[in-house]
């Protein structure tokens, strides 16, 4: 994959450290549940599905076990099968140490009850940065890339970044986070994970002549 530009910097996924590599995603490695949902493995593809449960909550999510420190970002490809039409959600740098979640990151494209993507801190949801983006499409294969670099978040969908904020108080390098997927009042698919340790490269950038 192409290097992709976040800002003054530019991302190298190739260059990266590999952390995690999912050919196989096992049911007993994604143990932690919040929520409601049922989560399906199938080799490298992991399917949710919205069950709804009077009085129960509306979303769900599932986490691998093992927590990881300092930058990292995910990368995954996901989907909204047929039937379903919102809400792609990943989760990185997010601590277990409280109900749903602690300190952490949630990533969603379609969501926020129409056509938007951002990133927030939870569990507080500051701060929160979520935009206009584009009608997301059923049916269709999305590659995303997600995740911290000190201060940095961002999130890049095949291959170009669309969005990038600085954390004012950034999650410190030594805490441990979890990454995770979810699914919000519909079914999703998410499939070749990786978790790297991002390599920047700092670029010059200007206007020009």
């Amino acid at each position: 994959m192409k290097s992709i530009r976040l800002i003054t910097h530019e991302l190298i996924p190739e260059a990266s450290e590999t952390l995690l590599r999912f050919d196989r995603l096992e049911p007993g490695e994604w143990n932690i549940r919040r929520g409601s949902g049922r989560w399906e493995f199938d080799g490298p593809i992991l399917r949710g599905f919205y069950e709804p449960c009077p009085g129960g909550p509306l979303h769900g999510q599932v986490f691998y076990h093992r927590p990881i420190a300092g930058d990292v970002a995910l990368e995954f490809e996901a989907r909204l099968p047929e039937g379903s039409a919102h809400d792609l959600i990943w989760f990185f740098r997010t601590a277990l140490d409280r109900k749903p979640w602690g300190a952490g990151w949630l990533g969603c494209l379609g969501g926020w009850y129409g056509d938007f993507a951002g990133l927030e801190r939870v569990p507080d949801f500051k701060p929160s940065v979520v935009f206009a983006w584009k009608k997301i499409e059923t049916g269709r294969v999305y590659h995303i890339i997600s995740g911290a670099v000190g201060n940095r978040v961002f999130i890049a969908v095949d291959g170009e970044m669309i969005l990038h904020c600085t954390d004012p108080e950034p999650i410190a390098p030594d805490q441990y986070g979890h990454i995770g997927f979810g699914l919000y009042q519909s079914g999703v698919e998410y499939r070749n994970v990786r978790v790297f340790r991002p390599e920047l490269r700092p670029v010059s950038f200007g206007y020009g002549s």
